[in-house]
């Protein structure tokens, strides 16, 4: 970037044409983009045309301005609609989407449709081959009971069967499955994990968090082959959803190698930051590499680690403070320990690297936010994390700006809640889930992601739709849930594209398009400052740039 600073201040490089036409040569544009821009830069709202060199943007103003730019080998592109700042997606799981593609997709689908469902594949299926699918939430059904193992036993006597819940915090599987892994009513539950057993101790066929990878770790992983393949479906979807940059929470050694090789060949097209998972060797590795910004012209910057320190609040895995409305036993899970989870705190910064809390029940929230705090003077310039924040006390709201603090919110949730949160954690505490505006109000940093394949989708459009609206991908409830934490159109698009851009350090090269960041914009079909708020989410994505060049 200090390269291009010092370009621009030297005049090599010209705000506008106005140089050109006061007898000031320029150097003409690779790209010049014309049409409809909302910028995101105060100082010009609105635009008529963009200029672009080496990926960058190089001019931007109305159309007689930016044709100063042109010269003989400019490419001359019509926006087909109105472009706003490359959408970024905060908080997303590429590599599990890929793998839901490849497996029965359950996203709001009643029981019955989706044992229907499994029955038809394991009537395809050899005898023996395991049966995944993914994005099952009890809450669409009636009544929202949590299935069991003889359910799946039915409809799939003879192949193991293990379908994630759609947050991917716990997992439904048949006998044949537990049999496999070796789960009985013997099984004593993990740290960080709960198996759920009947009266008589008998396993149920639902396993939460950490209780999960008793299962997971004997279902057959993927070959490298099938992993590229996955992840090349999903980073299609991303472009043709607009998502020009995308926050991949968690990645794995696999994925990230993943990552390396599509960059080496030029396969990579949207920008990925990555949160390492700090578990295992990667954690070792990651340490001694050090934090690796910008690669390949911006497009991969591995700078962060992920350590989650609760469950789900749909199946009862978030940990609160006080016990569970609808299970007064319950309070949730601590998946990982204050002390490891300040050792890396201590690890990470002391190596420059970021550390985002996956934490979302308020007591998860303050334990989090303690962390933190107790990490020293230089708390703010490190740019922590907490990935969800989905129940945030009252008290704790002003921490996140005093602290400098982020927090990582999805407004696609929203959906998800409204048909349980409620009953829940009850009615004392049901404003206190997905706080968005109230955060925002308090002062902090608010990035919009969506968790897909975790919520109930993975288009940036929706969530802007729910975070106005406090409605869900369906449009429902028609009457929003907890509307008093709505948000603008033009907030929502902030934080879709600048706050993102600054919870990944990326402020001065993404978020706005303005001269010297890369030239990465959406092109909607409608203005959304324009359009009725219901109409939303009929938006359609017309074209993705990313560095100049349209991927979509």
């Amino acid at each position: 970037m200090s390269r291009w600073l010092a370009a621009f201040a030297t005049g090599a490089w010209l705000w506008s044409a106005a140089g050109a036409r006061g007898g000031q040569a320029v150097l003409p544009a690779d790209t010049i983009f014309t049409g409809r821009f909302i910028t995101l830069d105060d100082a010009r709202p609105d635009a008529e045309a963009i200029a672009t060199r080496a990926g960058r943007i190089v001019a931007v103003g109305t159309r007689t301005e930016i044709e100063g730019f042109r010269g003989a080998s400019t490419r001359v592109v019509s926006v087909p609609g109105v472009a706003v700042p490359g959408l970024a997606d905060a908080h997303a799981h590429p590599q599990s989407f890929g793998a839901q593609l490849e497996s029965l997709d359950l996203h709001g689908l009643s029981k019955d449709a989706i044992l229907a469902r499994v029955a038809e594949r394991a009537r395809r299926a050899p005898a023996g081959e395991w049966i995944r699918g993914t994005g099952w939430d009890q809450g669409y059904w009636q009544p929202p009971e949590f299935p069991s193992s003889a359910d799946l036993d039915r409809v799939a006597p003879n192949h193991p069967v293990l379908l994630d819940r759609i947050d991917e915090h716990a997992i439904w599987v048949n006998s044949a499955a537990l049999r496999v892994a070796g789960v009985s009513a013997a099984t004593p539950d993990p740290a960080g994990g709960k198996i759920r057993k009947d009266v008589a101790g008998k396993p149920t066929g639902i396993l939460l968090d950490r209780a999960a990878s008793l299962v997971a770790r004997v279902v057959p992983p993927p070959t490298t082959v099938q992993s590229e393949r996955r992840l090349r479906a999903a980073l299609a979807q991303y472009v043709a959803w607009g998502l020009t940059s995308v926050h991949d929470a968690e990645a794995s050694r696999g994925t990230i190698a993943l990552y390396r090789k599509l960059l080496a060949e030029g396969q990579l097209p949207i920008r990925i930051y990555v949160m390492a998972n700090s578990r295992g060797d990667l954690l070792a590795e990651t340490l001694a590499n050090g934090p690796e910004i910008g690669l390949g012209d911006g497009r991969l910057t591995i700078r962060s680690f992920k350590i989650v320190l609760d469950g789900a609040l749909g199946s009862r895995g978030a940990q609160l403070a006080e016990p569970y409305a609808d299970a007064p036993g319950e309070r949730g899970l601590e998946t990982a320990t204050d002390n490891v989870f300040r050792d890396l705190i201590r690890s990470a910064s002391a190596r420059g690297f970021q550390v985002s809390a996956h934490a979302i029940g308020d007591l998860a929230v303050r334990r989090a936010l303690d962390g933190f705090e107790a990490s020293g003077p230089d708390v703010r310039a490190r740019r922590f994390r907490v990935e969800h924040a989905s129940i945030v006390s009252p008290r704790d709201r002003p921490r996140f700006a005093a602290l400098g603090v982020i927090a990582s919110m999805q407004p696609m949730f929203v959906g998800e809640y409204s048909r349980w949160a409620d009953a829940r954690v009850g009615a004392s505490r049901a404003s206190w889930v997905l706080p968005i505006k109230s955060m925002l109000d308090a002062g902090a940093s608010v990035p919009f992601g969506t968790d897909y394949p975790a919520a109930d989708s993975g288009d940036p459009v929706l969530n802007l739709f729910a975070a106005v609206t406090r409605r869900g991908w369906d449009g429902q409830p028609a009457a929003g849930w907890h509307t008093s934490e709505r948000v603008d159109v033009m907030t929502a698009l902030r934080s879709l594209t600048i706050a993102p851009a600054f919870a990944a350090f990326e402020e001065k090269d993404l978020g706005a398009l303005t001269v010297g960041r890369y030239a990465d914009f959406t092109v909607l079909s409608d203005d959304p400052r324009r359009v009725d708020a219901d109409a939303l989410r009929t938006l359609r994505v017309r074209m993705t740039v990313v560095g100049g060049r349209v991927v979509y």
